[in-house]
């Protein structure tokens, strides 16, 4: 028996144990537990075994840590300084029986370091570097969690809300405990969609079982009191009143603040703890006091207004008797105030301390206190809620921030302006880093082993986060105008800028490079097909090829191109020329043969063949890669592959049909991506192991034919034989055995390998149909190189388009964004180019296609858009960017607020025509011109009208994510809103600021400022909306190759049902994930997924929500708060706490998972169908059976919508529509939508079927119910109208049917009132005893059942 099950039934029993983190945990499940961890530990090699510490700090406290043989003594280090009770900590080293450990030595290499040891922790001697650390880190930590760097990531980057969602009042949920004992197991398990009527066989039966307890069972239940109809009603009340979903309309679109985090940051917010540390004006430090070992002066003002100068010394922190007039850097042991805190003035001790949190401590009584509430805070806090980024380029932005807190500081620091001096020191702002040296270093460290290469990738990643973060500044600096440029005298496309060692250039074709190809257009795409290539060649990691940091930058409109510098790239010397490619488009060319013999397995990894290549002069060379892609050798003696755009073939089919004439395509570097060259290349290999097989099983069956023949031959043989000598017969027989052991043999080598004859061969040639490969002669040997990129050309035209198209419209694929759109696209290697075909694909008028066809739409309306806020932000000053936005969005989305709203513009906006000319009608014909131009695909001229009216919100966070505009976080409304709606938010606001003092004076004036505002705005969008341009990147760095391996091997082995090896392979691809990229990557966020999917379906449900919380916060703040993968991840989050218990935190996780639905998409999206049915039995079982209903009927309705009434999804929602109709008391209509479900399963799959016995049985159950309800219903009505004609009073108008509406109304409360739906509950749960109701046989009653009024 497992420990899922085991824990299951624990649970289940009558007295519940205490809980553990909110999950009732049984008596016996953590002994049973702990033995099958000391068995799995029994079973684990000893050198794999973890180490299990304890490092004994100074202070006397005792840090367990359990780490693993790749961990490195640093990383304990860290650890250790993490920890709230080291936390003062940071400058010291651990020691094993008094020898100190290596920072950087492995636990694994440390021969004498057992696997149980403790470490004792020394206090180490500062540095200059190190003090610094210590009082940036200190400032750090007195700050709280915060977000990414705003200068690089943008506004509220990395921030996560979950939080606050999970807890709006800040109060920790536990389960409830009725829903954990019965009732809530009943109606988790009754309720759900594919519930079905329990079989109970197993239960003692009752006897007496016929008509006449029928008859008494009948005439107890008529005869029932009002107390007993009191107690039933009272027994299956719901269980709560307020949740998340009351008062909710389907279909409503959310307010924009469901995304804010302004909230979420201010509760992570922490108490001050000190008034002011900065550095000291005494400082930098004289010559000799750097001899006495004075580093840092600090100057701190504690909370009690008590300033301290304070000195940073080799051997700690002391207090020095200096002040504002007068230096002294001697310790502080004159009298000041008498006393402090018992100790006194004059005891040394008391104000001097290692740590300058230590010293702190003794100085600050208010200061201890709010660091113990800091930790106390922390600790509350998930971990991955707190913890910084590497760099701040892995941090989602937001395309909605805060505008008032990041528009004015939250409090006077001069700190903040001393960050940089912190960070680097005193030299830093001179200091140049040599990255082509480190990141070329890094490449060649050993990577023999996995330890090894986990290391590596570990600095490899390291290192291209911090060029990301260098390059981005650089970049915005280029754009800015703040950085020389090294040739001011060209023209400003031409200019080129270095600094920092990082080379940079502009997007454009200031060479005339790409004149035949399209000029400044084929240059823009250029620069991210670069990036692609020297990705592609970091994957494949060949030793001796090396390739330059690249990222690319989109900011306000200019793409910049960021590089490291190649050793001796400007000396112009011999040794640095270009030796494989060209540099002039094919005029001349070079093909060094060591290059050639590198790229051969390049070329292998591709697929890319040997192919001839002409220069002007008609010298041939070989090549593997494209003649664009150039080979430099460096002064270093390294080999450097530049301009790697052409990584990929040419898509010859687009390039022929619409790249020539007038209105052809804007350039004709138009190649096919790497995915689509895998795909196809897999396609082929494929069909030809089909054909291999198929002609070895025709060749086997001549081949058996053939056999029988011989062994024919060799019975005659035999008979002959038996006439010959003796030994001329023992000479044949050994003579046969050798050659029978020589065909055994050989049949044996077949069986063992029988693909060891299988030749396949598929290359392509990267310079096939280009201006390069025209002018070249070639051969009939390369014929099949260009073939085969025809080949692939056509195959993406023709099968992989149309097969993607299909997907969409049967809904096999259905994205939600178009981030998630784009991401399906380039998985199966389509181009973005084709977004018009896949359109064209879908049909307009159909209903079902109408959500997924509007997101293409859209997703090219938002990249058109994107091109031409490009266009007018380069023809604009910088200061009227926001101006410039603000009118595209304007005169895209908010005509039916506006019609002018150039109107609105400033004097200095209305100076430049490019603004001052642009109109919505304009604008609407710029799209269409660039949605014809780019994606081939004619716009209707109502398309605004048509697709964008109500939709707005989707089209405005698609063309803001493009372009990098942060906007403030506020209602937006795109028609003028009704004076009631904005009152009614504007209260909802203030009271939500304000709390109790809603009801005061102020608080009403500012209600009125609020819709005075609101009121006052003319347009959707105003200039002072637009917070902030965030640089968009493209940067080269790829995932951890055994990462991915062990990560798709996991999910494999779950997918076969090897639970157990696959969440091992899980878990070590989360820790490679860990220690490679950190903790905050999109990566571990899907780890975390899919580890607790595998829990979940074990039945783990603590642990599945454990991990999926983790998973919910990572994707929060790496890819954003909107993004699907978010979404989805809070959807399962919802799930795993209702199936814990926690349906309430379940409900609201839930409810803000659809209002980020609805603010992404829309309420027809095919997908909310589940996710509205998960609503529907969360609510089911809380007993709130109404509310559920309206759920699973919108569920119903939108499968009904998408895929007609005869489909099995909405026979299966037909369903669970009955379940749910039964349990508000509708037996009428729950019969209706059970019949019509059992017909379809009947007609479909069978009678014998298992989903047509099951709708059997439930259409024979609540058919009985509905004649009993009818029935009592009846005599109600009956005593109704008598008692209405004894008091002579007129009986309202009846309609059609005869009954009033309001007679209706009371009939159906009447009803139930008196439907027995306790005993509906325990035959829907399964928890009543059956063996007294009849059992029904398919879709009728059986025989043994009672009639009508006979039950």
């Amino acid at each position: 028996m497992s420990t899922a099950q085991n824990t299951n039934e624990a649970g289940a029993a009558s007295d519940v144990q205490p809980a553990v983190n909110g999950t009732p945990v049984a008596a016996d499940a953590d002994t049973e537990s702990t033995q099958q961890s000391q068995e799995e530990a029994a079973e684990i090699p000893s050198e794999e075994m973890p180490y299990s510490l304890t490092i004994k700090a100074p202070n006397g406290t005792v840090v367990p840590i359990v780490a693993t043989s790749q961990e490195t003594v640093q990383d304990l280090k860290q650890a250790i300084g993490e920890t709230p009770s080291t936390i003062e900590y940071s400058c010291f080293y651990l020691a094993l029986n008094d020898q100190r450990l290596n920072d950087f030595a492995e636990l694994g290499e440390i021969e004498e370091l057992p696997k149980e040891a403790q470490l004792t922790m020394h206090e180490d001697r500062y540095t200059e570097r190190d003090a610094r650390a210590h009082v940036s880190r200190l400032r750090d930590l007195l700050t709280g969690p915060s977000t990414a760097n705003p200068n690089i990531a943008g506004l509220d980057a990395g921030a996560s809300i979950f939080s606050t969602v999970k807890h709006p009042d800040g109060a920790v949920d536990e389960p409830d405990a009725e829903l954990l004992s019965g009732s809530a197991n009943s109606a988790d398990d009754a309720t759900s969609s594919d519930a079905a009527p329990a079989d109970n066989s197993g239960e003692k039966k009752t006897k007496g079982k016929g008509k006449g307890k029928s008859k008494s069972k009948e005439a107890s239940a008529e005869a029932s009191s009002n107390e007993a109809a009191a107690a039933a009603a009272e027994k299956i009340a719901p269980l709560v009143k307020d949740h998340a979903f009351k008062n909710y309309q389907i279909g409503s679109v959310p307010p924009f603040d469901v995304i804010s985090s302004a909230e979420a940051i201010s509760a992570l917010g922490v108490p001050q703890c000190v008034k002011q540390l900065i550095l000291s004006g005494w400082n930098p430090v004289p010559r000799y006091r750097q001899l006495q070992g004075d580093l840092l002066y600090l100057l701190v003002t504690t909370l009690e207004n008590q300033t301290y100068h304070i000195t940073a010394s080799r051997d700690g922190f002391y207090v020095n008797s200096s002040s504002l007039v007068r230096f002294n850097p001697e310790m502080f042991s004159d009298a000041r105030t008498g006393q402090a805190n018992g100790q006194s003035v004059r005891d040394t001790d008391h104000y001097r301390a290692h740590s300058l949190v230590t010293l702190l401590k003794r100085l600050s009584p208010r200061f201890a206190r709010a660091l113990d509430e800091v930790q106390r805070e922390m600790a509350r806090r998930e971990p991955v809620e707190v913890v910084p980024f590497v760099s701040a380029s892995q941090a989602a932005t937001p395309w909605l921030a805060c505008g008032s807190s990041n528009r004015v500081p939250s409090s006077y620091d001069l700190g903040r302006a001393q960050e940089t001096f912190l960070q680097a020191g005193s030299q830093g702002g001179e200091s140049l880093r040599d990255w082509n040296e480190e990141l070329q270093s890094i490449r060649e460290m050993a990577r023999g082993n996995l330890s090894e290469r986990v290391v590596r990738d570990r600095q490899l990643h390291k290192w291209h986060a911090e060029f990301a973060e260098s390059a981005v500044q650089g970049a915005m600096a280029v754009v800015d105008g703040e950085m020389a440029a090294l040739n001011p005298l060209d023209p400003s496309d031409q200019h080129m800028f270095l600094r920092d060692n990082i080379f940079y250039s502009k997007g454009f074709d200031g060479r005339e490079t790409f004149g035949e190809l399209g000029g400044d257009a084929a240059a823009h795409v250029a620069t991210g097909k670069d990036i692609t290539g020297v990705r592609l060649l970091n994957q494949l990691d060949i030793e001796g090829l090396h390739t330059l940091g690249s990222v690319v930058v989109d900011y306000r409109g200019v793409r910049v191109v960021a590089q490291s510098v190649v050793p001796g790239i400007f000396r112009r010397q011999e040794t640095t020329q270009i030796v494989y490619g060209s540099v002039d488009n094919g005029k001349t060319l070079s093909a060094d043969e060591e290059f050639h013999k590198l790229l051969a397995p390049v070329a292998k990894a591709l697929h890319f063949g040997e192919h001839v290549v002409a220069d002007a002069e008609g010298a041939e060379h070989r090549l593997y890669t494209s003649a664009d892609v150039k080979g430099l050798t460096g002064t270093d003696g390294r080999k450097y592959m530049l301009d790697l755009y052409r990584m990929s073939p040419v898509d010859v089919e687009f390039l022929e049909r619409e790249c020539e004439g007038e209105e052809g395509y804007p350039h004709k570097l138009v190649l096919l991506r790497p995915e689509l060259m895998d795909i196809f290349w897999e396609n082929k290999v494929r069909k030809a192991v089909q054909e291999y097989a198929a002609a070895k099983a025709g060749e086997a069956g001549q081949a058996g034919t053939g056999e029988e023949d011989e062994k024919t031959e060799e019975t005659a043989k035999d008979g002959e034989e038996e006439k010959k000598p003796a030994g001329d017969e023992q000479a044949a027989k050994d003579g046969e055995q050798a050659a029978k052991d020589g065909e055994q043999a050989a049949k044996d080598d077949e069986q063992k390998s029988p693909m060891a004859d299988f030749e396949f061969s598929l290359d392509f040639s990267p310079d096939a149909f280009t201006p390069i490969q025209a002018r070249s002669s070639g051969s009939s040997a390369e014929e099949p190189l260009a073939s085969a990129v025809r080949s692939a050309s056509q195959f993406l035209r023709d099968i992989s388009v149309p097969a993607f198209a299909r997907e969409l419209a049967t809904y096999t694929t259905s994205p939600l964004s178009g981030d998630a759109l784009v991401v399906a696209m380039h998985q199966r290697g389509i181009n973005m180019r084709y977004l018009g075909l896949i359109a064209s694909l879908l049909p307009a008028d159909s209903e079902v296609v109408r959500n997924v066809r509007r997101l293409v739409v859209f997703e090219m309306v938002a990249r058109a858009t994107k091109h031409i806020v490009r266009r007018l932000l380069r023809a604009t000053p910088a200061h009227l960017h926001g101006e410039a936005f603000a009118l595209v969005i304007n005169a895209l989305l908010g005509t039916r607020r506006n019609e002018t709203p150039s109107d609105d513009l400033s004097d200095a906006a209305r100076r430049v025509d490019a603004l001052a000319q642009l109109t919505p009608a304009r604008l609407v014909a710029e799209i269409q011109a660039e949605v014809a131009l780019r994606f081939r695909f004619a716009l209707a001229d109502d398309f605004v009208a048509d697709m964008v009216h109500g939709n707005e919100r989707i089209l405005l966070r698609e063309i803001s994510q493009r372009v990098g505009v942060q906007l403030a976080m506020k209602q937006y409304y795109f028609e003028q809103p009704a004076a009631a709606q904005v009152q009614a938010e504007a209260q909802a606001e203030v009271a939500a600021e304000l709390g109790n003092v809603a009801s005061s004076k102020a608080a009403k004036r500012l209600v009125r400022e609020r819709v005075d505002c609101v009121a006052a705005r003319r347009t959707v969008v105003r200039a002072d909306d637009v917070l902030n341009f965030v640089a968009r990147t493209k940067v080269s760095t790829h995932n951890s190759t055994f990462a991915d391996e062990a990560f798709e091997a996991g999910r494999m082995s779950l997918e076969q049902g090897q639970r157990q090896m696959g969440l091992e392979l899980l878990l070590e691809s989360l820790a490679l994930h860990e220690q490679t990229f950190g903790f905050l990557h999109a990566e571990s966020a899907r780890c975390y997924a899919v580890v607790s999917l595998a829990h979940y379906d074990a039945g783990e449900q603590a642990l599945a929500a454990e991990f999926m919380t983790k998973a919910v916060v990572i994707s929060e703040r790496t890819v954003g708060l909107d993004n699907p993968l978010t979404i989805h991840n809070y959807l399962n989050l919802a799930l795993y706490e209702h199936a814990r218990g926690n349906t309430l935190v379940g409900l609201r996780l839930m409810r803000h998972a659809l209002d980020l639905w609805n603010l992404v998409n829309s309420s027809d999206h095919p997908d909310l169908a589940t996710a509205h049915n998960n609503v529907g039995v969360m609510l089911q079982s809380l007993r709130l059976f109404d509310d559920a209903l309206e759920f699973v009927r919108s569920a119903y309705e939108i499968r009904l919508r998408l895929h007609g009434a005869r489909h099995v999804l909405v026979a299966s929602a037909q369903h669970a529509l009955a379940k749910a109709l039964a349990l508000t008391g509708d037996f009428k209509a729950a019969v209706q939508a059970e019949r019509e479900a059992h017909g379809y399963f009947s007609e479909t799959f069978g009678p014998e079927d298992a989903r047509s016995k099951e709708t059997g049985e439930w259409l024979a159950e609540l058919t009985f119910n509905a004649v009993r309800t009818a029935k009592l219903t009846r005599a109600a009505r009956e005593k109704m109208a008598e008692a209405a004609a004894k008091a002579g009073g007129l009986m309202p108008v009846a309609d059609a049917s005869g009954t009033s509406a309001q007679q209706q109304q009371q009939d159906g409360e009447s009803a139930k009132g008196l439907l027995p739906i306790d005993e509906l509950l325990k035959f829907i749960t399964g928890s009543g005893n059956r063996a007294d109701k009849p059992r029904p046989s398919g879709g009728k009653r059986s025989k043994h059942a009672p009639k009508g009024s006979r039950r």
